[in-house]
């Protein structure tokens, strides 16, 4: 048999600016069960003026008014200890889960392409519903039990010890068995957080694809998986319920039995005149007190268990390190004229070497141009330069200056990224481009909108630039989708600009609106361009080409295919499938 060990410290971390509030519900619990423990002895004394006197005397009337008064205070202390509970634990729930995404947010960019982000959410859920469980049922209910359990028992030895001595033992027996068989349970709980967890993970990862798995036909067997999934979940939630269950029957198996051992011993005890009728009466009242508070100190005490162990789960992704956005010591950069240098970069992850030995240098205001088959580093590479990822060798210079030694906030603000994917959220079209400049006046907003040529079809919608662009923009063609992210990029007014396949899945129309707004936005910026159509890239200064995570050619077009390279084989391969 092994105690577990409750280990309260990242409760008592997250609760600690509520602990004056908790401690003003907790003086409403007190007085609660302060008066629940008094009533009794109202109601046995009663009894026995009854028994005795044969009359409803004075005495007896003032008992019952002051029996009624405590009731109705009693109740009013219980509902404002509910009250304050909920809101407390409300309020603790809220502040965990906003402090989560925010701590999400500034995790780096390796973090998120490791972890299903789904599977985090939900285990940041969980964790924020054992809090506010823990608030408002645990914290609050603990303390009130053991005073209640412990002063009941007392009051069992003051009216008579022998029947307390019966009693004691059958308390060690129910805590006994409630430690001896708690631990399978914890354990199993673990077991089934994790599985629903991997399930809600997979659940999170799918609905964002609704297009593949429909134009598959697969709704049913999306269905059929996670039903299988949550069965097999089920097995074990069974299993769980089952061990609950046996030890709430192992539970009250000894609390029945010591009840009537305690109630047999009592009557003969009245029989042989050694407890009035009343003092037996209040006896009674005080062992279902007491045993009433021990029997929900072990429901606490496993959902303690549970609460704590999803809580310490979800502390290990608090302890993840964030990127500090501007850590003290950092340089300011306030203005960056764009010159690039990777000096011997090299990037591993799990083990596995991505990018090795990069080597190049930008010149302010030059172009760019990153190419290679899919899977070579490509985007690895441009994720370096805002600091998305770190390089395990090696150093990258901006205007001279290591950008580790640079302020993120202040590196970011002179970067503009524009992916394949756009990076719209579910809101007007006119707050997916205000998004990049909080203080961007709409004169602004419309004169980059402008550059990326969205007034062509923003006016043929309903709303205009009030239009909601649907989760991720699904409401919008491909091409929109880009030109807004482009006008997003417009409006920051960055030194260095990343176009991360951004022409990659367009039609003609629209790639010809695109190229159009990036050779705008590119005159006098820095740009780094990853293409897969090579004709797009022609007029770069400079083009890198990867193999294996090496640059294995350099130069401009011209110089590049002349040299018969890697290079030359992707152009002439693009124009056979042309």
């Amino acid at each position: 048999m092994r105690i577990l060990k409750l280990d309260f410290s990242s409760v008592i971390k997250y609760l600690k600016p509520y602990r004056t509030a908790l401690l003003g519900a907790a003086v409403f619990v007190i007085l609660e069960n302060a008066i629940q423990l008094i009533l009794p002895i109202f109601y046995g004394k009663a009894l026995d003026i009854v028994v005795h006197e044969k009359t409803f005397s004075v005495t007896l009337l003032g008992l019952i008014a002051s029996w009624f008064v405590l009731s109705i205070l009693g109740n009013w202390f219980m509902r404002m200890r509910i009250k304050r509970g909920t809101l407390i634990g409300y309020r603790a729930r809220v502040d965990l889960f906003t402090k989560s995404i925010f701590h999400l947010l500034r995790l780096p960019l390796a973090f998120h392409k490791q972890r299903k982000i789904g599977e985090v959410i939900e285990q940041f859920d969980r964790a924020h519903f054992y809090l506010e469980s823990i608030t408002n049922e645990g914290l609050l209910q603990i303390g009130p039990h053991l005073i209640t359990s412990l002063l009941a028992f007392l009051v069992i030895v003051w009216i008579k010890w022998e029947l307390a001595l019966i009693y004691a033992l059958f308390v060690v027996a129910f805590l006994f068995i409630t430690i001896k068989r708690i631990d399978p349970i914890v354990a199993l709980s673990r077991k089934i957080n994790k599985l629903d967890n991997g399930v809600y993970g997979d659940i999170f990862d799918r609905t964002p694809n609704v297009v593949t798995i429909k134009s598959n036909i697969a709704e049913a067997k999306e269905y059929n998986r996670n039903r299988r999934d949550y069965e097999r979940i089920y097995g074990e939630v069974n299993d769980y319920t089952d061990l609950w269950m046996n030890l709430q029957i192992w539970q009250d198996m000894v609390f029945v039995t010591g009840f009537l051992i305690l109630f047999t011993a009592g009557l003969y005890f009245i029989k042989i005149n050694l407890v009035t009728v009343g003092e037996f009466v209040m006896l009674l009242a005080y062992v279902n007190a007491a045993s009433a508070s021990i029997q929900r100190l072990g429901v606490h005490y496993k959902e303690l268990q549970e609460g704590i162990m999803v809580i310490n789960g979800a502390e290990k992704i608090y302890q993840e390190t964030i990127e500090q956005v501007d850590k003290p010591g950092l340089l300011s950069m306030p203005d960056c004229r764009g010159k690039v240098e990777f000096k011997n970069v090299s990037v591993s992850m799990n083990g596995h070497r991505i990018l090795k030995d990069i080597t190049f240098s930008v010149k302010p205001g030059q172009l760019i141009a990153i190419v290679g088959r899919s899977g070579q580093g490509k985007s690895t590479l441009v994720d370096l330069i805002p600091r998305f990822l770190t390089p395990s060798e090696g150093r990258i210079m901006i205007d001279g200056t290591d950008i580790r030694k640079i302020k993120l906030s202040d590196l970011r603000s002179h970067i503009g990224v524009v992916s394949q994917e756009s990076g719209l959220f579910n809101d007007t079209i006119k707050h997916n481009i205000h998004y990049a400049k909080n203080s961007a006046r709409l004169g602004e907003l419309y004169a980059a909108a402008n550059v990326a040529h969205c007034p062509e079809f923003i006016r043929g919608l309903p709303h205009g630039y009030d239009t909601i662009v649907g989760d991720r923009g699904t409401h919008l063609s491909t091409g929109q989708r880009q030109r807004i992210a482009i006008a997003r990029a417009v409006l920051k007014n960055p030194n260095i600009i990343i176009l991360d396949e951004a022409t990659s899945a367009l039609d003609s129309e629209s790639e010809k609106y695109i190229h159009e707004a990036m050779e705008q936005i590119m005159q006098g910026r820095t740009t780094f361009v990853i293409a897969h159509r090579l004709s797009t890239v022609r007029q770069a200064d400079l083009i890198l080409v990867l193999e294996g995570g090496e640059i294995v050619e350099r130069g401009d077009h011209h110089e590049l295919m002349r040299h018969g390279g890697v290079y030359k084989k992707l152009h002439e391969l693009q124009h056979v499938r042309v």
